[in-house]
């Protein structure tokens, strides 16, 4: 198997010779190389040094992580059964050689040597930014522990993999397991004809004729947003909200509830064998900000600023609605359904006023356009290299001598058994060390409407915003310089500044210089006409108090879940919300169980990082509106300072650099039509 098996080939995954029976072998003989190297480190005793130490853990951890990837991928974008039970398969081993390696002391002193050599100093920044990472991770991996206790945490690691894994799947089951059919297309009058043809399309795939609405993303968006029929709105989001939880129309079936009371308690066990007061303390001590308090500052100061305006926006839409007949006060399912006529009524254009002017090709036309001109790339596709799905497409990525320099999967199309949601991640990572040379590649994967009917593939502005800011993810990993994988791209860069990219890129969204070279009517070829340009600008800042507002929850709720402790995790969700949020939210809402970025991601005590993030994107973006949204030098700026770097410095050092200040809050409240600081 191990001579055949195309997970351990050299060079891009061979997709379509991958099976599921391949994952388990590829991955136990990686392992098996790993730990021979480990053990030869072990040897190594004071003759330890960077080339037998760094380079020979990073070639072998490199060669672990190009199998894994391709595994991890394939069961996030075609979760069969098949692959799903080949993901969960490789799951325990590859967590116990994370904790073995981790409590690993002969190699952690192999790494502490290095770090006190007299020439460490002089060492460049990459060597030694990643031997000072991998000393801190030991100690987070409980090496210092007793015996007894390394074995505790180690043990809980494995159980804490285990349960996120089952997590991720009941979301995807409970998802996939509600839907609705309908026979006349007069059960969804109010749904335009681009969401008819995509519901058309799931009843296809269903072998069904009409239509058919399941939870994901885009058939529930369509139904809650602009279904005329009520009573359909509340069924959706009754079933939206209870997702994967003790009640709704799946209760029970799919319940995560008893999962996530295990994991707040298994991630509080741990963080009290290293010594930490709860498990948000734990996760802070590697980020930007310096501890749960001062989040808690920034958030609640970011509340305090919001929810006034938020309310009055609350009382605004109640109003409007009123005027048309509604029910007021709103129920949350009659929320986005009057917004959206709001906003259309107020500024003149909707969501699906402006799918015209965002056809696919012409957005990613716009992507390309932007790493051109900032960055001085090209995109140009490559059919010849195997994917798993005849909708992906690779792109070898030039640089303007025309050498290839990194590579691209796009995978953008909702389907069956593909997870919700937008990501990037890391297919191969930039290394060079000896004769070993590899580039970096990316997936890019959204869930779009797919093209039906012989039509072609119209985004929502908001699907056009999500893209961007996935394609930043994308930058900061194609762009890096620097040559060792732990600490280039994305890898290593503290997770409450690994959004500045991704959430800078959405700047290019919406600006109307940019909009001007791709949004363009898919029929006419006509640029966006004055007035939906002027209310696509007055729609950033609509409702922008709520939006907020939402978000300053979500983040609240996961800080609070991980420092507080109660039986019951919805209480601490319900009490967060009543003291925040100005939505209103029934009893029965269960969001918390389908909260994927907290249990089944890296967000776990890190939500408040988009916000974090988001203010210095909002003030970066600044400095491009002050010297030009295509201006090469800037791009060149943010490139050198912050892009290429990685982790290689700490992302205080590289803001500091890029900006020469400590970042300012007006722009990110601006962003959100909410009043700055006195």
């Amino acid at each position: 198997m191990t001579e055949t098996n195309p997970l351990l080939a050299e060079g891009l995954p061979r997709f379509a010779e991958v099976r599921p029976e391949h994952a388990l072998p590829a991955i136990e003989q990686r392992l098996d190389e790993y730990r021979r190297v480990i053990a030869g480190i072990a040897q190594l005793g004071q003759d330890a040094d960077y080339v037998t130490v760094v380079n020979a853990e990073t070639l072998a951890d490199n060669a672990l992580a190009t199998a894994w990837s391709t595994v991890s991928h394939l069961n996030g974008v075609n979760n069969t059964a098949e692959w799903r039970e080949a993901y969960s398969q490789c799951l325990e081993p590859l967590t116990r050689f994370a904790t073995e390696r981790g409590q690993n002391r002969a190699l952690f002193k192999a790494y502490q040597r290095l770090a006190e050599r007299p020439d460490f100093a002089a060492q460049p920044d990459a060597l030694r930014a990643a031997i000072t990472h991998e000393l801190a991770d030991f100690r987070l991996a409980g090496v210092d522990l007793p015996e007894d206790q390394r074995q505790r945490f180690g043990d809980i690691s494995l159980r804490l993999s285990e349960l996120g894994n089952r997590f991720g799947n009941q979301v995807l089951d409970a998802t996939e397991g509600y839907c609705e059919h309908f026979e006349h297309a007069d059960a969804l009058a109010g749904l335009p004809e681009g969401d008819l043809r995509m519901l058309a399309g799931l009843a296809s795939q269903a072998e069904r004729t009409g239509w058919l609405a399941n939870l994901s993303y885009p058939a529930y968006r369509a139904i809650i947003t602009y279904a005329d029929d009520r009573d359909l709105r509340q069924r959706f989001y009754h079933a939206y909200v209870t997702r994967a939880s003790d009640t709704g129309p799946q209760g029970g079936q799919f319940d995560n509830s008893p999962l996530v009371a295990d994991m707040l308690a298994l991630r509080r066990e741990q963080a009290s064998l290293l010594g930490f007061p709860d498990f948000a303390e734990m996760r802070l001590s590697k980020r930007m900000a310096g501890s749960a308090s001062e989040v808690e500052d920034f958030l609640g100061n970011l509340a305090a600023r919001a929810r006034p305006l938020a309310r009055s926006q609350l009382d605004e839409l109640n109003q409007y609605a009123a005027g048309l007949g509604a029910r007021t006060p709103l129920e949350p399912w009659d929320i986005a359904y009057y917004t959206e006529k709001m906003r259309e009524h107020r500024l003149g254009i909707s969501q699906e006023m402006l799918k015209p002017w965002f056809e696919l090709g012409r957005v990613f036309n716009g992507l390309f356009d932007v790493a051109a001109a900032l960055f001085g790339l090209g995109f140009e596709a490559d059919d010849s290299v195997q994917t798993w799905h005849e909708d992906v497409r690779y792109y070898r990525i030039v640089n303007e001598a025309g050498d290839v320099v990194a590579g691209l999967f796009l995978d953008v199309y909702a389907r069956a058994r593909k997870s919700g949601g937008a990501w990037m991640d890391v297919c191969r990572s930039r290394m060079t060390l000896g004769d070993q040379r590899q580039q970096p590649v990316a997936y890019l994967t959204c869930n779009f409407a797919p093209p039906a009917d012989g039509s072609p593939s119209l985004l929502t502005h908001d699907d056009v915003v999500t893209l961007f800011h996935e394609f930043g993810h994308c930058l900061h990993h194609l762009l890096t310089r620097v040559e060792l994988p732990g600490v280039g791209g994305i890898s290593g860069v503290e997770w409450d500044a690994v959004e500045l990219p991704s959430q800078l890129m959405e700047g290019w969204a919406w600006e109307e210089e940019a909009l001007a070279r791709y949004a363009r009517h898919v029929e006419t070829d006509q640029p966006l006409p004055a007035e939906l340009l002027d209310g696509l600008k007055a729609d950033r800042q609509f409702q922008g108090a709520l939006a907020l507002i939402r978000q300053v929850e979500f983040a609240l709720t996961d800080l609070t879940l991980h420092r507080e402790i109660d039986p019951d995790p919805v209480v601490i969700m319900q009490r967060v919300h009543d003291q925040v949020s100005v939505m209103p939210m029934p009893a029965y809402n269960r969001y918390l169980m389908s909260f994927t970025h907290l249990f089944d991601g890296g967000y776990a005590a890190g939500y408040y990082s988009y916000l974090w993030a988001e203010q210095l994107a909002r003030d970066a973006f600044e400095l491009f509106r002050e010297q030009g949204l295509f201006e090469r030098r800037t791009g060149q700026h943010l490139a050198r300072e912050i892009l290429e770097v990685g982790a290689s410095r700490p992302m205080a050092a590289s803001w500091q650099a890029f900006r020469g200040r400590e970042a300012a809050l007006e722009p990110l409240l601006a962003a959100y039509g909410v009043s700055a600081p006195d």
